[in-house]
């Protein structure tokens, strides 16, 4: 029975409209370069958003999202540096690393998968509670709790684990020695039924993407509109109220049948409202990537156009690893909680 090796048969590309040339210059300046920074700063951000949320005094139907996310975004920045280090040998090594570093890249691609759904998932949830609590915000602590929660994240999850690993079921690992030298290069074999074994697993994560992506978007509005209310409400009420005091201790959002919603839950909605706008803005390149792949025939990592889905995903992981970057500004610039925990936390170690 034939394979199809991702590092030894490299289909033929003339059809493509990107050269070796330009993927590589692209390679190194983002993926080699910025995709590196953002991994890290990742990684390290969200041990550090961990550890404050740990020691936040909040509801834990509230935290647990929040703690979920953390560890889920942490765990892409650390694969995300794993896979720096991978391409800086994969494009500026020899070339008998060079084939070895691509086969660990992929795998990592396969692995990341599992925290990048998580994180959509969290998010996802992040979003639907704060815009249910704008509806029914008394029963919201019961209907969400910490641990429907956690059950519908993890389990949301295990099936993303059963597609990709099915996709990737018969897939061998190869150590292949070189012609005409004493070296060897690690090969990734791909089963012959992989591309058709993977639309499985595209089905599902473009099906859970896209339904994010609407819900997100939907629960965004609904929120905005309820903060927008319960602004007008306050500066009419109470003109010189301090924003500075607002934080998110409540577990649930303001109502909007009930203007007189607290400072600290409008916070609630407005950390969340940036959240998900973060995500929406970063998620929506892979967005497009998804409805290309599904759409271009070859358009995939050992198709005719491999150059070009290469091209394209460049760009969709510098903003995946920019999404999971940038909520630790949200939470200090719009969050006094989170802001008196960290300096309690860490301030020694900034002063």
């Amino acid at each position: 029975m034939e394979f199809i090796n991702s590092t030894s048969s490299a289909p033929d590309t003339r059809e493509d409209i990107i050269s070796e040339t330009a993927l590589w210059i692209l390679a190194v300046t983002i993926r080699v370069c910025l995709n590196t920074v953002f991994s890290v700063s990742a990684f390290i951000t969200n041990i550090i958003n961990f550890i404050v949320f740990k020691r936040m005094s909040i509801n834990d139907s509230v935290k647990e999202s929040f703690l979920i996310l953390s560890i889920a975004d942490g765990s892409v920045g650390f694969l995300g540096t794993i896979a720096g280090v991978c391409n800086g040998l994969r494009y500026l090594a020899s070339a008998h690393i060079q084939g070895s570093m691509y086969a660990l890249y992929i795998l990592l691609l396969a692995v990341a998968t599992v925290p990048t759904m998580t994180s959509l998932l969290s998010t996802t949830v992040l979003a639907v509670v704060r815009c249910y609590s704008v509806v029914l915000p008394l029963r919201v602590k019961t209907l969400f709790t910490a641990r429907r929660q956690r059950i519908f994240i993890l389990s949301a999850t295990a099936v993303l684990i059963g597609t990709t690993t099915y996709s990737f079921t018969g897939t061998k690992i190869n150590i292949a020695p070189i012609p005409n030298t004493n070296m060897s290069q690690l090969q990734l074999i791909f089963h012959p039924e992989y591309v058709e074994r993977s639309q499985y697993s595209d089905i599902y994560r473009g099906l859970v993407f896209y339904l994010s992506f609407i819900v997100v978007t939907i629960c965004l509005i609904f929120m905005n509109i309820a903060l927008k209310r319960s602004s007008r409400f306050r500066n009419r009420s109470q003109p010189g109220r301090d924003e500075n005091t607002r934080d998110f201790r409540s577990g649930s959002a303001g109502s909007s049948q009930n203007p007189k919603a607290s400072s600290r839950e409008v916070q609630v909605i407005k950390v969340v409202i940036l959240v998900s706008t973060v995500f929406l803005t970063c998620n929506a390149p892979a967005m497009v990537a998804s409805i290309l792949r599904q759409t271009v025939p070859g358009l995939n990592n050992i198709g005719t156009h491999r150059l070009s889905y290469d091209a394209m995903m460049i760009f969709v992981e510098a903003f995946t690893l920019l999404n999971v970057t940038l909520n630790i500004v949200v939470y200090l610039n719009y969050n006094t909680i989170y802001r008196t925990t960290f300096l309690e936390v860490f301030g020694k170690m900034i002063s």
